[in-house]
């Protein structure tokens, strides 16, 4: 038997036409949906971290969601086992984030083979396509790098409009050059689509705690050190007061006072469960990373700005300023490795 093309695998009588089609609405409306919010740099950094740590996993790593959180905000999470190694697990991050933002690069550069799929005159779906490639390079290369680019392939060859880092996927019995990948197929493109929709979940989390800082800000009356933390809390979402007062200029004893004020106003939730030495993540990353329980019950509408007009655009104003001066004194560079 050869091996499954992407044409036969488009075959409107085979299930997998039906997934591709699942996958590539769930990937087109998070990429719509990525390009016009105003929280899309926020989500492109933990995307980047979510997509990592399943690259590492695929390469026989034990490590979870939580540690790559960890390791990129610079915070050591408690209660997760020490991870002694020689190797550098996070070496291929920064390079990984730089092919993903270089624009006007052809699908075939940085490939380390020759694609021997030819697909002229024949009418092949892009995402077919790109597990094709995907599939290739795993077999070419059993690297990491072969894991991460799928979502550098789904950018190059036109299926989104920018990079979407949270689309690794991929399955390890590729390594063994099956000669029929599409079990392999299904698989991929099932977890593409819960992906895609986890992804534009926590996109919709990180707008929702937009609204709720300038709403909490609004209604602060000494809201500066309070403004200064929000944009850290977008950017680096695991925090503890040793960090918070290393990067905003404060003394420990007042950016303990800081998060607790932040953890009242529902901005994090502590999840040490200590009195000293305490640990915060913003809710929607404690509960996606399973930190803390998920509220029973109905789910809660999304909340609105209760904000005077007259005060909305000053607040908007004010907050717009610190992002991006917290993003000039911390550019995103993809992490830092000085875990405390």
């Amino acid at each position: 038997m050869q091996d499954q093309e992407p044409s036969e695998a488009c075959d409107d009588s085979d299930p997998i036409a039906a997934l591709i089609e699942r996958a590539s609405v769930a990937i087109g409306r998070l990429d719509a949906h990525v390009s016009v919010s105003s929280a899309a740099g926020a989500w492109s950094l933990r995307a980047a971290w979510t997509g990592y740590a399943r690259a590492l996993q695929l390469v026989g790593t034990e490590i979870d969601e939580i540690d790559v959180f960890s390791w990129g905000s610079g915070v050591s999470v408690p209660h997760r086992p020490r991870r002694h190694t020689l190797v550098d697990s996070f070496a291929s991050f920064a390079p990984w984030r730089d092919r993903l933002l270089a624009d006007g690069r052809h699908w075939k550069e940085d490939l380390p083979f020759s694609p021997a799929s030819d697909w002229s005159g024949r009418h092949v779906p892009m995402l077919a396509r790109a597990l094709a490639l995907q599939a290739d390079y795993v077999k070419a290369e059993r690297s990491i790098d072969a894991w991460l680019s799928l979502p550098v392939l789904l950018y190059r060859l036109g299926l989104t409009e920018r990079p979407l880092p949270c689309l690794v996927e991929g399955d390890r019995r590729l390594l063994f050059a099956p000669r029929d990948r599409g079990p392999s197929s299904r698989r991929i493109l099932r977890a593409l689509e819960a992906s895609a929709l986890q992804g534009r979940k926590s996109l919709m989390a990180i707008e929702d705690a937009h609204v709720l800082a300038v709403s909490a800000l609004a209604n602060e009356l000494r809201p500066a050190a309070l403004g200064r933390l929000v944009p850290l809390l977008m950017q680096a979402p695991v925090q503890s007061p040793e960090s918070v007062a290393r990067q905003l200029k404060l003394t420990l004893s007042g950016a303990g006072k800081l998060l607790s004020r932040a953890a009242s106003l529902g901005l994090v939730r502590e999840v040490s469960g200590r009195r000293a030495w305490r640990t915060y993540v913003v809710p929607d990353l404690a509960i996606a990373l399973g930190l803390v329980a998920p509220r029973k019950g109905r789910p809660r509408s999304r909340p609105t700005l209760s904000v005077p007009n007259a005060d909305l655009d000053a607040i908007l104003q004010d907050f717009d300023r610190q992002m991006s001066e917290f993003d000039a004194r911390f550019p995103l560079d993809g992490g830092r490795n000085d875990l405390r």
